[in-house]
């Protein structure tokens, strides 16, 4: 089916008046059985740590950007993805939402301080709105390479291009991915809460949508392509966390820096298809996938829903092919739900087998 028939047989996508609209992506919580193994990682792949909190055992780290903080490391007897942190417009969008789900306005323990909100998800997976929390300094890093040479057109004369192999400054959280088997239910639950916009939805053949990325609502104000994508799958699942970095040489110099220091690569790098970022993803010590990005698009809240058939291609426009580990397993579980079962068997298929044939 080609991406015109799917466009078409879509119905109007009505979005629900939402009980807040959400601003931005603040920070991810982990649980780690050894959160000192994954200090090194997180400094190597471009954080920087903040120290404990007051009151806290956890461990924080921010990025170069002015949030106080944008990972929780929580030390337990498991390794476990628990949620994330969304920001929040004003204090009374907390009010709202503290009213309408029945749920306190509590005090955030983490760096920073402020109040949230929190809930949780479909899937069990936390998510805390926050607001009044104190931002901090920005840390300096370079410039982005704007100036390209290109056949014709010089427009960088007389300086070459060295950037430090170093590693990649983390600007900010840019987005996560879930993997839910309530796929539907739990885009309902964002939408319906945070005010989230699907940008692009992938769709199995009969048109039934397994994929949404999701952009926040910033009205005239450009959002992210997504901040949270959703996928179904046989269980909840945290896929990975994306962090937004200077620019394509950042990512290069980051993958070279994580390279020396022996750490796990796992895809990349390439360009997304939908989102357009550059992308590099590798593996923190206990598996979870990590991304790095730079040049994503950004869309304000009147831009459509687009809607695409689900392929392996679709996920991005050249690179290398998908790692076999992050195909879903066949069989499906017997209790899968059919939108589920359709999409393990379409996202087993190879990307060359919908690349097009070169004569």
């Amino acid at each position: 089916m080609s991406q015109q028939q799917t466009q078409q047989m879509q119905p109007a996508f009505k979005r629900p008046q939402p009980i807040v609209r959400a601003d931005a992506l603040a920070h991810v919580v982990f649980e780690r059985k050894d959160a000192a193994k994954m200090e090194p990682f997180l400094q190597d792949f471009g954080l920087l740590p903040c120290g404990p909190s007051a009151g806290s055992k956890s461990r924080f780290y921010r990025s170069y950007g002015h949030l106080p903080y944008g990972v929780e490391l929580i030390p337990s007897e498991r390794d476990a993805f628990v949620g994330f942190g969304l920001v929040a417009r004003s204090r009374s969008d907390l009010d709202r939402l503290a009213a309408a789900e029945n749920k306190p306005i509590e005090a955030v323990e983490g760096p920073g301080g402020g109040v949230r909100v929190r809930l949780f998800d479909p899937a069990g997976f936390r998510v805390d709105l926050i607001h009044g929390f104190e931002p901090v300094q920005p840390v300096a890093t370079r410039a982005a390479i704007t100036q390209f040479n290109s056949p014709g057109v010089n427009r960088r004369i007389n300086a070459g291009v060295r950037t430090d192999v170093a590693p990649s400054p983390v600007l900010r959280f840019g987005h996560v991915v879930l993997q839910t088997p309530l796929f539907g239910e739990t885009l309902m639950w964002y939408m319906s809460r945070f005010g989230l916009i699907p940008t692009d939805m992938q769709t199995l053949p009969d048109g039934t949508p397994a994929l949404a990325f999701c952009r926040l609502d910033r009205g005239s104000d450009p959002a992210d392509h997504h901040t949270i994508a959703l996928v179904a799958g046989p269980a909840p699942k945290m896929l990975h966390v994306s962090t937004e970095t200077v620019d394509l040489d950042a990512i290069g110099q980051g993958q070279q820096f994580l390279w020396s220091k022996g750490w796990e690569h796992f895809w990349g790098m390439g360009r997304h298809l939908l989102g357009s970022q550059f992308y590099d993803y590798w593996k923190d010590p206990v598996g979870d996938e990590w991304e790095h990005y730079a040049d994503g698009d950004v869309m304000t809240a009147d831009y459509p829903t687009g809607f695409h058939p689900l392929t392996l291609g679709g996920l991005w426009a050249w690179g290398q092919d998908l790692p076999q580990s992050m195909r879903p397993p066949m069989p499906a579980p017997p209790d899968a739900p059919p939108v589920v079962r359709e999409l393990i068997q379409a996202l087993r298929e190879p990307a060359r087998a919908w690349w097009p044939k070169l004569d």
